[in-house]
């Protein structure tokens, strides 16, 4: 009975910390729709706009936040994404709120120094390319309609918004990133010197300057935007893997409360596999969680996959584990990471091994052999050819596997 209680507790003790979550969510996504609809009113009355201007802004800034947030919600849930939490929003809604103040301010700078790209690339890192255009677009339509619907003004901005997402791509390929400073210099102040010179008919100096300052501005705040919130987003991501595996972690505490047996193959798998993932430049982390998780669906029994991913979203587990859990076993998609790949190796020879004895595999010959037989087997299959797991690769784990792992 006592058992039962306890089960009890947890699981309304769960229910209400989800519901609170929930709250929290709502709250913010809230924020984030009053951001908007603030700015646009302020925009007006900075831009001394007619009072039935500012109405139609405000009306602007409501159906704007309803189809934005709204839109995101949707997308989230076709599309399985990770934001389902309120501590997952806050970084959007950090920044939309952000930009919508940074919004007001730019009303004061001349037409052409606003440097708009930053709106759209800091989104594109947080949300990606689709909800960078979306966010950077509600923004230049306000400065068009409170400079009178400037046509090409929205379009020097819609052009400016399309190079800060590709600036978020160019980013992640380039080592030197004196290229991608020129790049926007020079995509910015073309821009600039493009769209006012269709609008005037004539090279004016003061918008040169504009477009000088305005390409000056962008180029290096986006290099360091990017810098900074790559730092912060991966030092995140990090302190979330290893939450997920503490001892203390609910999902943690329901395997080891399942069976010995499999909470001892999880964190051996998930020990090996991050020693596997350093070996090979993967991601450790992510390979550590993948391999810890990767039975949690035996848990409820069959169909596995279905089950294991279930599991995973109801704890709100990072979507890259999620993604590995898709994939578990080559079921219903082969491994389509390396970190997937990776879990998969150990995972399928950490599960022979449990099933023999020491005596069994006495001798260093016999474990050589089982994990030569188990790897080859894997491999002939064709289960890693869409990892991008070279055969390098294969090697190296497969000589750590027999040299160095603690298989027993």
């Amino acid at each position: 009975m006592k058992d039962v209680k306890k089960k009890e507790t947890g699981a309304e003790s769960q229910k209400n910390l989800k519901d609170h979550d929930k709250g929290r969510k709502y709250m913010m996504l809230g924020c984030m729709a009053a951001a908007g609809v603030l700015e646009c009113i302020l925009a007006g009355v900075v831009s001394k706009q007619e009072v039935d201007r500012i109405v139609v802004l405000g009306f602007f800034g409501i159906l704007y936040s309803v189809i934005f947030l709204a839109g995101m919600e949707l997308y989230r849930e076709q599309k399985d994404w990770f934001y389902e939490r309120a501590s997952d929003y806050k970084n959007i809604m950090g920044w939309h709120v952000g930009t919508c103040a940074a919004s007001v301010l730019f009303i004061y700078l001349p037409e052409y120094a606003r440097p708009v790209l930053l709106f759209s690339m800091g989104m594109a890192i947080l949300a990606g390319s689709f909800f960078g255009m979306v966010e950077g677009m509600f923004h230049v339509a306000v400065f068009a309609i409170c400079g009178q619907e400037n046509l090409y003004l929205l379009l020097c901005g819609a052009f400016l918004l399309v190079g800060g997402c590709m600036a978020v791509s160019f980013l992640d390929g380039l080592k030197d990133k004196r290229w991608e400073i020129i790049f926007l210099f020079l995509y910015t102040f073309a821009s600039v010197l493009i769209f006012s010179f269709l609008q005037t008919g004539q090279l004016d100096i003061y918008v040169l300057l504009y477009g000088g300052c305005n390409g000056v501005v962008s180029a290096l705040v986006s290099c360091l935007l990017y810098r900074k919130m790559h730092i912060y987003l991966h030092v995140s991501r990090k302190q979330e893997l290893e939450k997920v595996l503490r001892a203390d972690f609910g999902l943690v505490q329901e395997v080891r409360n399942y069976s010995k047996a499999d909470y001892n193959h999880a964190r051996k798998v998930a020990e090996i596999s991050k020693n596997c993932a350093q070996l090979v430049g993967a991601d450790p982390d992510v390979a550590a969680a993948g391999g810890f998780y990767y039975r949690i669906g035996r848990m409820t029994g069959k169909p596995y996959v279905e089950n294991g991913v279930a599991l995973a979203k109801s704890n709100h587990l990072p979507k890259e584990i999620v993604g590995i859990l898709r994939e578990y076993n080559g079921e219903q998609k082969l491994p389509s990471t390396l970190e997937s790949a990776i879990v998969h190796v150990v995972d399928s020879v950490v599960a022979k091994f449990d099933v023999l004895d020491k005596a069994t595999l006495s001798s260093s010959w016999n474990q050589d052999i089982l994990v030569y037989q188990t790897l080859n087997e894997n491999s002939v299959s064709g289960m890693y050819d869409k990892s991008g797991f070279s055969m390098n690769m294969f090697l190296q784990i497969r000589d750590y596997l027999i040299k160095e792992a603690k298989l027993f």
